[in-house]
């Protein structure tokens, strides 16, 4: 049987960048901290080291001055608003929450900051930098190759209210067993029935082996699954529709496991999951 464990959730961050995606992480965060009774922290970043840009010795030019200030106090403003429609909901919803008004590069000042809490919540696409219109920055990517916790991804769609579970998207991989490690220590066990799932190209005897690591390790602190095993590839879409099939609440994985150049030839399982889950994405490198 799962016992309650003694590590408990008590604070989750989230990233406010005024966008559709956000507002689906920001859905997610709220439903969490009301369901674990903990502190919701929002945090808005002024880029102002892209709205500098490259100025020569640091100094701001005087023919870039006036746009200079114009983009900065709109970019504030904007920020502002995000960190204020954030305060409204969370007040509506009775969620016990806090603001963060940063200014720095907002993949830095979002890492600096996750520090003190236990999780970070991002959309699947994020739009920190200035004046971007529609095209996402790479504040996500680049915050999941260095997080101190885990970062939970939310969909481009909203959230199901009716999903429960957790499929675990375990390869046997270095990333794959930190990513499982630290969602023991998360507390996020708790949301339900917890399926190991591995895939193998050719043999479901293979797969089911790989599983058993990740389902021992889980037993060993009380903690009951089921093992699937699966054969076929490509494994991350595989994991996608096998979540979905399940309707789970949150499908873990380990996140970027190859190398920056691997990743360009033949690209990456965390993108592909990124790209096509319906299911909120718990990554951990």
């Amino acid at each position: 049987m799962r016992q309650t464990g003694e590590i408990m959730m008590r604070s989750i961050l989230v990233g406010l960048d005024g966008t559709d995606d956000c507002r689906v992480a920001v859905d997610l965060g709220i439903c969490w901290a009301r369901r674990f009774d903990c502190l919701l922290v929002g945090i808005g970043v002024v880029d102002e080291p892209t709205i500098r840009g490259h100025q020569p010795g640091g100094q701001i030019s005087p023919s870039y001055q006036a746009a200079y200030d114009q983009l900065l106090t709109a970019t504030r403003h904007d920020v502002e608003q995000a960190l204020e429609r954030f305060a409204i909901r969370c007040s509506h919803e009775e969620v016990a929450f806090k603001l963060l008004e940063d200014e720095g590069q907002p993949c830095e000042r979002i890492l600096t900051e996750l520090q003190r809490y236990d999780l970070l919540i991002l959309g699947c696409k994020t739009h920190f930098r200035p004046a971007s219109g529609q095209r996402a920055c790479e504040t996500l990517e680049n915050v999941l190759r260095s997080a101190s916790r885990p970062v939970i991804v939310a969909p481009k769609v909203n959230i199901d209210k009716h999903r429960g579970g957790v499929v675990v998207a375990y390869d046997g991989s270095v990333q794959a067993a930190r990513a499982l490690q630290a969602f023991l220590g998360s507390g996020l066990t708790e949301l339900g029935m917890i399926r190991v799932v591995t895939v193998h190209p050719e043999s479901s005897i293979e797969a089911a082996r790989i599983a058993d690591r990740a389902a021992e390790f889980l037993r060993f602190h009380d903690i009951e699954t089921q093992r699937v095993s699966l054969v076929g590839s490509p494994a991350a879409q595989q994991f996608v529709a096998y979540a979905e099939e399940k309707s789970a609440e949150l499908l873990v994985m380990g996140a970027y496991g190859q190398s920056r150049m691997k990743e360009f030839f033949f690209g990456s399982a965390t993108c592909t999951a990124l790209e096509a889950s319906t299911v909120p994405l718990f990554l951990f490198h």
